[in-house]
């Protein structure tokens, strides 16, 4: 019997890498950090329900799993970077 979870996806519990809790808490940045993985080489470009195009690209963490959406909308400043599931922040101790 095969497995429903996809080889993307991160452990089950597995807390979420110090990148992805920084890449969550400035979401408005526009380069990924150096452990994220682009998943397709084609973004998905769309329109939103007001009639603004948007294109969105997905990645996944190479340390933690976590998979992103990073949404970049026309004539904007600043992109969005949103995880593909709520993040389990919980940090790892380090025995300090």
């Amino acid at each position: 019997m095969k497995s429903a979870v996809s080889s993307s996806s991160p452990a089950p519990g597995r807390p979420a890498c110090a990148h992805c809790r920084a890449l969550a808490a400035d979401s408005r940045r526009r380069e990924p950090h150096a452990c994220l993985a682009l998943r397709n080489t084609a973004p998905l470009v769309s329109q939103s329900a007001a009639g603004v195009p948007y294109s969105m690209m997905s990645f996944t963490c190479r340390e933690c799993g976590t998979s992103w959406r990073l949404y970049d909308r026309a004539n904007e400043l600043f992109v969005s970077w949103v995880p593909e599931h709520p993040l389990d922040a919980a940090a790892p101790t380090d025995g300090a």
